[in-house]
């Protein structure tokens, strides 16, 4: 079997990928994971080809990529040769292109080292099993029932646990994943009513009255149950001690023993380095009440249209920034006199920024343009460095390319400074990043991003390097080395973690709290529990050719619209969970038209390919425009917009 050559248009055209993992995966293929994955990549090819006597096509290619992530040069042939046998068979009823079998069969065949068995691959893998949309109703209705005090005792918020409870049902093990998240939503819907604000609220705990408390705190040492939970709590304190002690993971350990994180359900998580709203959407309202942000309201948004002159962005109008800290402080000083400049950044992990990394440069380059105020990017090489499996090379390359991606969209060259960590930290900024780091504690560290003691020491002190530019003597070619400027950082609201410990330090130092604007986050193509990641498969990057938006939108774009043309005409559209829609809410300023497609949509007078249709013409518009502008950015353009000559900014 000859092996075929594995280049960008290949990874593309038959397996699936995207523009940048495709060169990813090439330009990685002579070292170490890359190696691997593109060695067993050729072999499942070859073999997958032998099987089906055809080119290999997107639908089948991928799953050929995911087995290739997971094996390596010990998986034998044989296990290759029966993986393709089942993905490439048209038999419905031995194929394994539903993921649940796919990831089953995968599975068996990584962990048998010693030789496979195509029957218990088949077992493994459910080929020949058909779980029925009936008999998934019948299964998931049978779970509820047994479960329906819990549900209403909890409402729709219980969604995701129950739907984690479902995965222990043998009889659920292989069936199609729509079906099950379907029928769930049937069931819950039958025992609470359609969902509303109130029945989707956690279920708080009543309080009970002092009186209750005390005769409960004395009777504790009768109560068993009481008394398990205090014993759990001591474990839980020996076991952290113990792996803090040792250098060993704190979660791992604490899931070891304890069980903790086992319920099966996917809660949420936003931090700067992971967001994933688990089995739903992000809770954005959630996410206001647990940092302890302000939203942004209708009052707010008239001020800043008034201090300006100059229309809202429609960023602002839509809810896309929808909360803040101390905006209302920050615009009084303002209208007092008082400067401000903006800080915001990008960490340069690719060699081209996609659609959702524009979110944050476009609302800022509308805040430069109303407010006329200087702007400073931090470029964060070193937090790439320290978290991904970049080299330093990759990082000078990808900063460079980024930073054509930013002066593409229009800032104030007169105003604007563009900065790399690795070549400007030092002098007054080294100085504040050493304030903020005497400061900070490993503990705040471990809980605001997530980190563990086993990762590398850089990831403790990052945060003070991202919180050194709300200060403006961090830049004295600027604004001077004794400046205490306003600032303002427009960022997702994954970042705030980092400016909420800054905010806390800054009055210690003598420095002005900076105001933050937070951003929700623009979705992952595949649905609205993420956001859009470069390292996924499906990801719009600005330069990728038209055809390659046009195809990732009508293939992969989630619907928000029913499965048949004629329940789509009865109920239209959710507008909340299609992606073509809310991604037109992003970059569609047209508020007329927005809304039309909105009204027409959600009553079923409009469908999807229509919307997608509209969706694609804006987006190549978009990609195009961005590719032009950055073809006229030049070596010498991005050497003035990092230079730290005081004279392009009036001092001497």
């Amino acid at each position: 079997m000859a092996e075929p050559e594995i280049t960008v248009d290949l990874l593309m055209t038959q397996l699936g990928q995207s523009a940048k993992e495709a060169e990813k995966v090439v330009n990685s293929a002579s070292k170490g994971k890359g190696k691997k994955l593109v060695v067993v990549l050729k072999s499942l090819m070859a073999e997958g080809v032998a099987t089906s006597g055809n080119p290999i096509q997107p639908s089948e290619g991928k799953f050929l990529y995911l087995a290739a992530q997971k094996m390596d040069e010990s998986t034998s042939q044989e296990a290759k040769r029966l993986l393709c046998k089942y993905v490439f068979s048209k038999n419905p009823a031995e194929s394994i292109t539903l993921m649940p079998k796919f990831e089953g069969g995968l599975s068996y065949l990584v962990k048998a080292k010693d030789g496979v068995d195509e029957e218990k691959f088949k077992a493994s893998a459910g080929v020949g099993v058909e779980v029925t949309e009936e008999e998934v109703a019948q299964l998931v209705r049978a779970a509820a029932d047994k479960l329906e005090t819990k549900i209403k005792e909890k409402g729709y918020h219980f969604t995701g646990p129950f739907r984690g409870q479902l995965k222990s049902i043998q009889g659920l093990k292989f069936a199609n994943p729509e079906f099950v998240v379907k029928a769930s939503s049937q069931e819950f819907e039958r025992i609470l009513g359609p969902q509303t604000e109130e029945n989707s609220k956690k279920s708080k705990t009543e309080r009970p009255p002092p009186e209750a408390a005390a005769a409960a705190a004395d009777s504790k040492s009768a109560d068993p149950a009481a008394q398990k939970k205090l014993d759990e709590t001591a474990q839980r304190e020996l076991l952290t001690r113990v792996a803090i002690g040792l250098d060993m993971d704190v979660g791992k350990l604490l899931t070891q023993f304890l069980g903790d994180g086992q319920d099966g359900a996917k809660t949420q998580t936003v931090n700067p380095i992971d967001v994933d709203g688990g089995d739903n959407a992000i809770d954005y309202s959630k996410l206001v009440r647990e940092f302890g942000t302000e939203l942004i309201d209708d009052a707010l948004i008239a001020r800043v249209e008034k201090i300006t002159k100059k229309p809202a962005h429609h960023f602002l109008k839509r809810g896309i920034f929808f909360s803040h800290r101390d905006l209302n402080t920050l615009l009084d000083a303002y209208e007092a006199g008082e400067p401000f400049y903006l800080y915001t950044g990008r960490g340069p992990s690719s060699d081209s920024m996609h659609l959702g990394h524009l979110i944050p440069f476009m609302f800022t380059k509308y805040l430069q343009d109303a407010f006329d105020c200087p702007l400073v990017i931090q470029m964060t090489d070193d937090e790439k460095y320290l978290w991904k499996d970049l080299s330093l090379e990759e990082l000078e390359h990808t900063l460079h390319e980024n930073v054509r991606d930013i002066i593409a969209l229009g800032f104030n060259r007169e105003k604007t400074f563009i900065f790399s960590d690795f070549d400007y930290v030092g002098g007054q900024f080294y100085r504040n990043i050493v304030q903020l780091q005497k400061r900070m504690t490993g503990n705040q560290a471990m809980k605001a991003l997530g980190l563990q003691t086993l990762d590398n020491i850089g990831k403790f002190a990052f945060s003070a390097v991202q919180g050194a530019p709300s200060f403006s003597s961090s830049f004295p070619h600027i604004f001077g080395a004794k400046s205490n400027n306003h600032c303002l950082i427009p960022c997702a609201i994954d970042q705030d973690v980092y400016f909420r410990i800054t905010r806390d330090i800054a009055p210690k130092c003598g420095w002005k709290k900076p105001a933050v604007i937070h951003s929700s986050f623009f979705p992952g193509i595949q649905g609205q529990n993420t956001k859009m990641s470069a390292s996924a498969g499906t990801t719009i990057f600005l330069t990728d050719p038209m055809e390659k938006v046009h195809d990732v939108i009508h293939k992969y774009a989630f619907s928000g619209a029913p499965q048949t043309l004629a329940e789509h005409r009865e109920k239209g559209a959710d507008l909340d969970i299609d992606i073509s829609y809310q991604y037109l809410r992003f970059f569609l300023a047209d508020e007329d038209r927005l809304q039309e497609i909105g009204r027409q949509y959600s009553t079923g007078n409009m469908l999807t390919k229509e919307v997608k249709d509209e969706l694609v013409r804006i987006l190549q518009g978009v990609v195009r425009g961005h590719q032009e502008a950055k073809a006229r950015v030049t070596k010498e353009e991005v050497a003035y917009f990092m230079s730290t000559d005081p004279n392009r900014f009036g001092r001497e």
